[in-house]
């Protein structure tokens, strides 16, 4: 990867600072969702919901300045699986709530953040 302009580092930076913040929401979502306290986690998966809504804003403007690297581009695209995820979380039974959040939601960001993170390495390296 050429280096980055510090344009580019900037939105880099701030796009892993988004998902760090979301992989601690969905910790505390988690630890809501065991301790019964529903509130707190509808109000968490609401922050997580309009975050992912600006990740995938974001990912429309970050594949033009990525647009020569097709690995970011494949991971941008792949982020349409988490929302399909994502958009299976019905708060209707807590105990359900909490096997879709631990087995399918967190785990489907998580394989992803990972991936995305890690096509964006090399921009910290140089």
């Amino acid at each position: 990867m050429n280096a980055l302009t510090e344009e580019k580092f900037l939105l880099v930076n701030q796009y892993i600072g988004l998902l760090d913040i979301i992989d601690e929401a969905f910790s505390h979502i988690l630890v809501s969702l065991e301790k019964n306290n529903r509130e707190d986690a509808e109000q968490l998966w609401e922050d997580v919901t309009m975050a992912f809504m600006q990740i995938h804003e974001s990912n429309k403007i970050l594949a033009e300045h990525f647009s020569d690297q097709p690995g970011v581009i494949q991971q941008f695209s792949q982020f349409d699986l988490v929302l399909e995820k994502a958009h299976l979380v019905q708060f209707t039974d807590d105990r359900f709530l909490e096997i879709l959040m631990r087995e399918k939601v967190y785990p489907s960001f998580l394989g992803w953040s990972g991936q995305i993170t890690q096509q964006f390495r090399p921009c910290y390296i140089n």
